[in-house]
């Protein structure tokens, strides 16, 4: 199976190819995103008092993305949870793996935490531009968090005030899916499984209709901080934000990774050149997604067992975000720093326990860190407009946060295979004709097998 999804992969791989480079281009939004951070700069330096007035016309894009929270987070949590039969069936490795992925997305919202209030990309040239009518955050006390924290009715969940409560929604979400996997009866929790992946198709189509807002979003905003800052000298934060992000992800990538490779014995340069396409892919398209049968086929490759991956790599493309989840913790808290909102040790604790649950649910779809972040700034009553100036940049922070979830995933199948023994089996070097006692399979070689497939 896995080789007739290659094969099929690999036939339909040549037809984008076939457009012309101007239409690629033209059809791409990074392209759209940059040519609206141009002209907000241009606007905002030109005409700043009309760039000033018309920034509201920046909610073309936030306000749709509010609208897809509750049923976006409510479906994707209910079918990850509900969905994975494969939990009790595979036992200790469920554990092992869930586990993994707490203890290295936790180490990955930590680091970006840590990175942000050291670095302080939104504490400089942002500021100045901040909203005079913006009020600090309340001081969130015990009482009030339970009060968001438990779900009450619907109508409460979906926020009577225009924003979605989403500690309420995660709540709720992850009670449900619970109780849908304990229904007995297989008709009815299917009938709820298929429901809730319709809803997140629907979602999935919706944001990919509204994201082209984005561009418009993105100038007007840009125009606005621009023209109430008095000059461009405020996009520096911006080039910070996105050397931060890079430089933090490329310290996990060495730290915590490193780690692992240290621990189980793997060979870093051996395994990056075994897991090269897909990490190209992931990093060119910043799409998990689109590099999802080049991962299964270099992970067999590479000597892991495919039960492991059937079920590690899909569990892990919804649980296993690093790069997401550090960039999220990076994020906020950067939204907060340019809006000049402090939040104490205590609130970003809380919120960075929010983001370890929101980032599971959304994973796959572009723009799905952007959805999370809107409504935890939204939960935390942080002023949204700098997401907006975050868009500018994102599709290059993007690229980044995608080949660290990709790498991650890839890195998790190997450690998993290991601890369960699956690693280049006696089976597995017999196929290639090598001894078990010379084991040390080059990872050149298995892209040479990669490559006669």
């Amino acid at each position: 199976m896995p080789t007739f999804a290659v094969t099929e992969t690999r036939e339909e791989e040549p037809a984008p190819d076939a457009r012309p480079v101007w239409r690629r281009v033209l059809m791409s939004l990074p392209f759209w995103l940059v040519v609206g951070t141009v002209l907000g700069c241009v606007m905002g330096s030109v005409a700043p008092q009309f760039s000033k007035d018309a920034a509201p016309t920046q909610n073309v894009f936030l306000r749709p993305i509010q609208f897809v929270v509750l049923p976006l987070v409510f479906s994707s949590l209910v079918v990850g949870i509900a969905g994975q039969p494969d939990l009790k069936k595979l036992g200790k490795l469920a554990v092992k793996t869930f586990v993994y992925f707490e203890v290295v997305t936790t180490l990955a919202l930590v680091i970006g935490l840590l990175s942000v209030n050291l670095f302080k990309p939104g504490g400089d040239g942002l500021s100045v531009a901040k909203d005079p009518g913006v009020k600090s955050a309340d001081t969130l006390t015990y009482a009030l968090w339970v009060n968001h924290l438990t779900p009450k009715t619907w109508g409460e969940m979906m926020g009577g005030s225009g924003s979605s409560e989403l500690l309420q929604v995660l709540v709720a979400s992850v009670l449900f899916g619970c109780a849908t996997a304990m229904v007995p009866s297989e008709q009815h929790r299917n009938v709820i499984l298929a429901m809730c992946r319709a809803v997140m198709e629907v979602m999935f189509k919706f944001v990919d209709i509204i994201i082209w807002a984005a561009p418009v979003s993105v100038m007007f905003s840009i125009a606005a901080v621009v023209g109430k800052a008095g000059g461009l000298g405020v996009l520096a934060s911006l080039g910070k934000l996105v050397a931060v992000l890079y430089g933090t992800i490329l310290f996990f990538i060495v730290v915590v990774f490193g780690v692992v490779f240290l621990i189980l014995r793997i060979n870093p340069v051996e395994f990056m050149v075994a897991m090269k396409e897909p990490l190209i892919i992931a990093y060119t398209t910043a799409t998990s997604e689109a590099c999802l049968p080049q991962v299964f086929e270099a992970l067999e490759a590479y000597g892991v067992n495919p039960r492991i991956t059937s079920f590690v790599v899909p569990f892990g493309y919804s649980f296993n975000l690093d790069g997401s989840t550090l960039y999220l913790s990076l994020a906020a808290i950067f939204c907060a720093q340019a809006t000049g909102v402090t939040k104490s040790v205590g609130e970003q604790v809380i919120m960075v326990l929010m983001l370890m649950i929101s980032s599971k649910g959304v994973a796959g779809v572009r723009s799905a860190s952007i959805i999370v972040l809107a409504a935890t700034l939204t939960q935390f009553d942080i002023p949204q407009w700098p997401i907006t100036l975050i868009l500018g940049v994102d599709w290059f922070m993007d690229m980044a946060r995608t080949f660290c979830n990709v790498f991650g995933n890839c890195l998790a199948a190997v450690a998993m295979a290991k601890w369960e023994g699956e690693f280049r089996t006696p089976e597995f070097l017999a196929q290639r004709g090598v001894n078990a006692e010379s084991s040390q399979i080059t990872a050149l070689d298995e892209i040479g097998v990669v490559s006669k497939d």
